[in-house]
């Protein structure tokens, strides 16, 4: 294989797991209708949070005393135009459905049970409070069988005169298929952390619900695991090669992934064959429209992670004054990505770019016209660096700044979770590939992400209740013995986030399942996930899914870049970290 096709596997899998690590790393062991745009009008400052920063940031990190406050916190809980649990279901193409028998809760999400009417709300109290009690607070848990905290699922009753409904959907069963890529094979290059035996993951969870909860309304999770390889001149292939055993051979009704599933065949899944996906993976808000709501992921779009950036810094007068330059690589999609989601969102709003460059790439190695780039924004009084590059093109950017003359706090560098850069194994390649004059000049770097990376280093960090759910019924219950806890992620594996990740997957697909009915079809089922509205996440930030809106994040906060790490548990050799230095607040509209 080339050095020009690893490198490009190897960012694909750091910018994918991104979202399954909301504290730690994410790489994997051996062992184991038209989308709504959010408007590129920047809102309006808010009133400053008199909350004082989780920690400080090193010198040259922007300040975060004007963020806004967690007043706005009722517009991150609730969709602006809030569809009814039923609509959507009646929309959804019933082709299939066509000569199928009637069914209790196809068309319609299922109401709690009996018992738990006239009873008082069942609400998460957030010991966070603020933001994250108002997001509670839309989230009436019922006595529903997969929304509980304190356990993974409720023991219920099966629903009866259950038939066969659809492809995949018997009267005594239902298929879901794990479609594990094999990360193991990236340790070779440097891109790898423990996170345990995700197969097993699935597999423990799957067997609670079925043999403590009585399945999915009396139907037991019959769940198959496709292993993906994510090296090799054939990925592509392999990859649709697995969409197809997926939903052809096995018939899957949902597919699963928690660790990054690449390209096209996301849209074989979601388009071609019309099968829900729920992934890590952040997906082009081309590909959430042609999911047709049927394509889920636990991580922003990537032209909302980019465009979240571009409004949050005009919001908070981080650019005001300010010589901002830009340079993106020519990877096929990813300028175009760029261009649409980040710089067209700054020109709207006011604000030029001084030097704006597109590097020649070769392969994953964006350093064709580099040292010209870093000329022209020495020339033009460059004081702002928005870093869209890659985890080995980044660093190339730093050295070259560095060898004409840059120093620490000649600039601000900002960056989001584009490109990875806001997982700690990606950014440690500052260093790694750079050196240390690239990490000192990179130093204080502010970082917007909804992930909470590196949160655990802080004083009063206490891990989340659904996190500690999560482990806890995996530990008790894994083959393999394995338990991990939130203090593992100080040394440096992500087995705790993983079991977390999987869990949070799990839980949509069961509610989706759960709320399409006695007898749901597949139809059914996806417009239930599509209208499942709050959901439980890693960490336990606001999260939603609503039809046009089947990205979960709704929420955003910056983090800093140290080097050398001062913070508890540095990551890795490099003695890299990245932690947060304000307050959660509302993702701009």
């Amino acid at each position: 294989m080339t050095e020009r096709r690893r490198a490009a596997l190897v960012l694909m899998v750091c910018t994918a797991l991104a979202a399954a690590a909301c504290g730690g790393e994410v790489t994997d062991s051996a062992d184991d209708g038209d989308r709504e745009t959010p408007t590129t009008s920047a809102p309006g400052p808010s009133e400053p949070d008199d909350t004082e920063p989780a920690a400080d940031a090193e010198p040259g990190a922007a300040e975060p005393s004007e963020e806004p406050g967690t007043d706005g916190a009722d517009d991150t809980a609730e969709h602006s135009e809030e569809p009814d649990a039923t609509d959507g279901a009646d929309d959804t193409d019933d082709t299939d459905a066509a000569e199928e028998p009637d069914t209790d809760g196809t068309d319609e999400a299922a109401e709690p049970s009996e018992e738990h009417d006239g009873a008082p709300p069942n609400i998460f109290d957030d010991p966070r409070d603020g933001i994250f009690d108002e997001f509670q607070a839309t989230m009436d848990r019922g006595d529903h069988p997969f929304m509980q905290v304190d356990t993974f699922c409720l023991a219920h009753d099966p629903a009866p005169d259950r038939v066969a409904t659809d492809t995949g959907i018997g009267a005594d069963s239902i298929s879901l298929v794990h479609l594990r890529s094999k990360l193991e094979e990236f340790v070779s290059l440097g891109f790898a952390a423990e996170v345990g035996d995700v197969a097993e993951m699935f597999d423990t969870f799957t067997t609670v619900v079925n043999e403590q909860c009585g399945g999915v309304r009396g139907r037991m999770i019959d769940m198959h695991t496709i292993e993906v390889p994510v090296m090799g001149d054939d990925t592509d292939a392999a990859s649709n090669a697995a969409c197809i055993e997926a939903i052809e051979d096995l018939d899957g009704v949902i597919l699963l992934n928690s660790t990054g599933f690449p390209g096209s065949a996301n849209l074989c899944i979601a388009e071609d064959h019309e099968t829900a996906f729920i992934s890590v993976v952040s997906q082009p808000e081309e590909f959430m429209r042609r999911g047709e709501d049927r394509l889920v992921s636990v991580t922003a779009t990537v032209e909302d992670v980019l465009g979240w950036m571009a409004l949050d810094l005009i919001q908070r007068g981080e650019l005001d004054g300010r010589t901002v330059g830009l340079a993106v690589g020519d990877t096929p999609g990813e300028s175009e990505a760029v261009e649409a989601g980040l710089v067209e969102v700054l020109k709207e709003n006011g604000i030029d770019l001084a030097v704006y460059d597109v590097l020649g790439c070769q392969g994953a190695f964006c350093t064709v016209g580099m040292q010209e780039f870093v000329q022209k924004m020495r020339e033009q009084g460059v004081d702002v660096v928005i870093n869209v590059l890659n985890a080995v093109s980044a660093p190339g950017l730093l050295t070259e700044m560095v060898a004409q003359g840059y120093e620490h706090g000649d600039v601000q560098f900002y960056a989001s979770e584009f490109n990875g850069q806001a997982v700690e194994i990606v950014a440690s390649k500052i260093v790694a590939f750079g050196g240390e004059a690239a990490g000192r000049l990179y130093n204080g770097a502010v970082i917007q992400s909804f992930l909470n990376t590196g949160a655990y280093r802080l004083e009063g960090y206490e891990p989340k209740a659904f996190n500690e759910m999560c482990n806890d019924t995996y530990g008790a219950h894994s083959p393999s013995g394995a338990n991990y806890e939130s203090e593992d992620r100080a040394e440096g594996t992500a087995t705790y986030d993983m079991a977390v990740g999987v869990c949070e997957i799990m839980r949509l697909a069961l509610r989706a399942v759960y709320d399409a009915g006695d007898n749901p079809t597949r139809a059914g089922i996806y417009a239930s996930l599509a209208t499942l509205g709050p959901v439980d996440s890693n960490e336990m930030l606001p999260a939603s899914l609503w039809p046009g809106k089947t990205a979960t994040p709704d929420v955003l906060h910056n983090l800093v870049f140290e080097y050398p790490c001062a913070q508890p548990a540095p990551f890795g050799a490099e003695n890299i970290c990245l932690y947060p230095i304000d307050e959660y607040r509302p993702a701009p509209d």
